[in-house]
């Protein structure tokens, strides 16, 4: 048991959006396999948890911090950062000499824009992990950088980004990275957890060099996640279909790297009908085509009808144009439930030809059509790569081996802390 290890876990949303997902999902591995938790977050759900959770409030002088940013801004012509973060600092330090935790865990926050002292103060008070989600800590802001590679030398105004990057100002963007440098370089000790190979091979091309940097997939409870009977689901969920069923889920469909648009052009060209298309999330998918009935299931956070939507489909279509490690592949996976993807990030690390699904050539509607043409001919014919989803899910994705991993981790350097505390004898 590790009852004795307490690990406060550091982000801005407590469970919105895939990252706090992931998180939420290791807070409960841990908790499993005896560890304490306790949750700072700035952006709480209200919901109960097996997990201590405290709000990061921002002080009562952040409405006049506002306005002072503001007018600061409009001067500068410069992009200042978030004011809740700047603010809570203080009790953000008097919450860790409080809990006095083993390990802090960091995870997104993207609303601090990497403000150093947030970190540094980490570091003073325990060993600090800082779980990756996307390419942000080691960039002038943005979260995937696609095929620029500036992130490795300097960010700086020509970064290709720049429409999505700190709201536009230009000028901030190389000093988001340099803020970034400083920080790596005061200190050392900072480690990082990359859910992909793929990230871990980015981080360590960039400013993580140096750093120690372990790749640690993200679980999943495989108890919840489970292979069902498709008629099932499907009866479960009201569709009645006569031909395949694929789906796309992502939080929000209008999200610019979920490729949407290559979807709904692959779906004009496919030949596949009649095909039923599922969605889960934000947003619509316009597809108007004689023999393609889109079902709406708009944004789900109940785990069991997600569940019930992933055995109801044939195929999951994951035409997302940068990504790390997708959750929703992976809950896939343990549906048994294979997926069409695009080859990019750390996506063909889940997505395995012919055992967990198919990889499109390139990042083109063209190849993902094809994809899914032989897809669904595979499916068809009985080759539906069930039994291999859900082996692969079983033997790399389990929640409680992700813990077990992170425990380790986390004892490691709380040894070397102890270590470096130790009085030199001479």
């Amino acid at each position: 048991m590790n009852q004795s290890l307490h690990v406060v876990m550091l982000s801005d949303h407590e469970t919105a959006g895939g990252a706090a997902i992931a998180a939420s999902r290791l807070a409960n591995g841990l908790l499993e396999a005896g560890a304490k938790v306790t949750r700072l977050v700035a952006r709480p759900d209200g919901q109960r948890h097996p997990w201590e959770t405290m709000r990061l409030l921002p002080s009562r002088t952040t409405r006049v911090m506002r306005l002072l940013q503001a007018e600061v801004e409009s001067r500068l012509g410069a992009h200042l950062l978030p004011v809740d973060w700047v603010t809570i600092h203080p009790q953000l330090r008097n919450l860790l000499k409080l809990l006095e935790p083993d390990v802090i865990s960091v995870h997104n926050i993207h609303g601090a824009r990497l403000w150093p002292d947030l970190l540094s103060l980490c570091t003073v008070h325990a060993p600090t992990v800082w779980t990756l989600h996307d390419m942000w800590s080691f960039t002038g802001g943005c979260a995937y950088s696609y095929d620029c590679r500036r992130f490795a030398s300097g960010c700086d105004t020509s970064c290709p980004e720049i429409d999505y990057v700190l709201g536009g100002y230009r000028r901030s963007i190389r000093h988001a990275w340099r803020l970034r440098r400083r920080l790596f370089v005061r200190h050392p000790d900072l480690v990082a957890v990359c859910p992909s190979g793929w990230l871990s091979e980015q981080a360590s091309a960039g400013l993580w060099q140096g750093h120690r940097i372990e790749v640690i997939p993200n679980g999943l409870d495989l108890e919840t996640y489970i292979p069902l009977d498709r008629a099932f689901a499907r009866r479960a969920l009201g569709i009645s279909v006569d031909g395949p069923v694929v789906m796309m889920a992502a939080q929000s469909l209008a999200s610019r790297w979920k490729g949407t648009q290559h979807l709904v052009e692959s779906l004009q060209r496919v030949g596949a009908r009649p095909l039923a298309v599922l969605t889960l999330g934000e947003g619509d998918l316009d597809v108007l085509r004689e023999g393609i009935h889109v079902v709406p299931l708009g944004y789900i956070d109940h785990e069991r009808t997600k569940v019930l939507a992933y055995n109801a489909a044939d195929l999951l279509v994951h035409p997302a144009t940068a990504d790390n490690l997708p959750n929703v592949i992976i809950e896939a996976l343990a549906c048994g439930t294979p997926t069409v993807a695009f080859p990019v990030g750390g996506v063909p690390e889940l997505v395995r030809p012919d055992r967990t699904g198919w990889l499109a050539r390139d990042v083109t509607s063209e190849s993902l059509t094809e994809s899914m043409e032989h897809a669904l001919q595979a499916i068809t014919t009985g080759h539906d790569l069930r039994a291999s989803c859900r082996e692969v899910a079983q033997n790399e994705y389990a929640l409680d081996l992700q813990a077990q991993r992170h425990l380790s981790l986390f004892r490691s350097l709380q040894r070397e802390r102890d270590l470096d505390a130790l009085p030199i004898l001479t």
